[in-house]
């Protein structure tokens, strides 16, 4: 997709301003504001940062939400002061509270931040309420880094890209993997699962008192982002592309619901607390021994390989594609996030300088080599980068299997329908269908506000 047209900027206004929060791969708490990372900690072994030039810019306020994102922008930020001269301050924001954040300061016109970490599903609407500038006034002048190749950046930039204009540099665009204990697996004779089934299978034999067999997530602001890979591996659809007839709510839909809300309340293969559980709750069950296998967004893997961080489990943990409902037929959730400059920043220039500096030039090996995912082709084919991230090779395979939330201006009320959803199933308050079938109606509801469906 490599252009939207806009609708509906009323409609898009309302959702932004009153629409409660949509995560996008994950979940919670860190402080605010926390100073840059030194320089020193940010350069990776042969690398060089040129001499810094005398600062000529204002300080550049970043807003990113917390975790490995924002211990990576700490790190990049310092090396590019270093090179530059010019400063940047990190703005870090709990997951939880992150979305609704951003919209206010974003359609309210604060002038908070110079540039900031959005997924691409926001956007739309950000846009609609003249919240975001296009920088195609940057990419075209004066200005311009002599590394910016918009090519390397495809096909992100395309979907940050609207009615001709370009509003962002993309970044993340990610996936998850089935993790799973190979020593267990081997200790009780098991394949890795090829097949959803299979998985079930190995999480039942897997399960003991001390440890559950799988771990999901289902926190309300992330409960779409875990069970979207559910989801798509049982080949579900939101909607038909063409005519957007709702179809969240057939047998493929209800089968992923019946399925992953089961894992719960039927099989017991998953801890009773999951419905607290997010991201970081994941990837803690996942370094604590608590859990045999999870889907994870592949964002953890560095922190599970780690041995420092991961230390009970670090080398015995596998990652592979998520299974599907029939064997060879993959699919599964993926994620695009991008780097923005508000309309109401007033260092532009700054906050424009540092993204295409991040994205765009030298700070896109840092950042994949400090733990991130760029969307930049030069700096995911790098030989530096692919012997350190070995699993960007698995990231290309994935690619075609992986299906992004629709970018709409009404995003937010799919994604909230849909995690609606999944929170009623599987803390029983709804059966599957009678959860799916109130998703497919306040979907519609949201097409027809949006002027797609009629």
């Amino acid at each position: 997709m490599s252009r939207r047209s806009l609708v509906s900027v009323v409609a898009a206004l309302g959702i932004v301003l009153g629409a409660c929060s949509s995560g996008a791969s994950p979940s919670p708490s860190a402080p605010a504001s926390q100073p840059a990372a030194s320089a020193a900690s940010a350069a990776p072994a042969g690398t060089t940062a040129p001499a810094p030039s005398t600062a000529a810019l204002p300080s550049a306020r970043i807003a990113v939400w917390s975790g490995p994102e924002a211990d990576n922008l700490r790190k990049v930020a310092a090396a590019y002061t270093e090179a530059t001269g010019n400063p940047i301050e990190i703005e870090e924001i709990a997951r939880d509270g992150y979305s609704d954040k951003l919209k206010t300061a974003i359609v309210g016109g604060s002038a908070d931040f110079d540039a900031v970490y959005v997924s691409s599903d926001w956007v739309p609407s950000f846009i609609a309420a003249n919240g975001l500038q296009p920088i195609d006034s940057f990419i075209g002048g004066p200005d311009k880094g002599s590394f910016l190749n918009l090519d390397d950046l495809q096909p992100g930039v395309s979907n940050l890209t609207f009615d001709g204009k370009v509003y962002g540099f993309p970044s993340e665009g990610d996936t998850a993997w089935l993790f799973y204990r190979k020593d267990l697996l081997d200790a009780a004779g098991l394949k890795p699962p090829a097949t959803m089934a299979e998985m079930l299978a190995a999480a039942k034999t897997l399960t003991t008192p001390d440890r559950y067999g799988l771990v999901i997530g289902n926190k309300k602001n992330e409960a779409w982002w875990d069970f979207m890979h559910y989801f798509w591996a049982f080949g579900g659809q939101l909607f038909d592309p063409t005519t957007y007839e709702v179809t969240v709510n057939n047998a493929a839909g209800v089968k992923a619901l019946t399925f992953y809300s089961d894992l719960l309340r039927t099989d017991k293969v998953v801890s009773p607390d999951v419905t607290t559980y997010g991201y970081n709750e994941i990837l803690t069950a996942l370094q604590q021994d608590k859990a045999a296998m999870g889907v994870e967004w592949m964002a953890a893997t560095q922190d599970l390989q780690d041995c420092a961080k991961s230390p009970k489990i670090c080398d015995k943990l596998v990652y592979e594609f998520v299974p599907p409902d029939v064997a060879g037929q993959y699919g599964f959730g993926g994620s695009s996030w991008g780097w923005v400059v508000p309309t109401a920043s007033k260092n532009q220039l700054a906050g424009y300088k540092f993204i295409e500096w991040l994205v765009g030039g030298p700070g896109a090996k840092l950042w994949a080599l400090n733990g991130g995912i760029p969307s930049n082709i030069k700096a995911l084919s790098d030989p530096d980068v692919i012997a350190k991230v070995p699993q960007f090779k698995l990231l290309a395979e994935a690619m075609p299997y992986r299906h992004i939330s629709p970018l709409l201006t009404t995003s937010d009320q799919l994604v909230n329908a849909m995690a609606d959803a999944s929170t009623a199933a599987v803390t029983g308050a709804k059966t599957p269908q009678q959860a799916m079938d109130d998703a497919a109606a306040a979907i519609t509801a949201a097409l027809k506000e949006g002027g797609y469906l009629k």
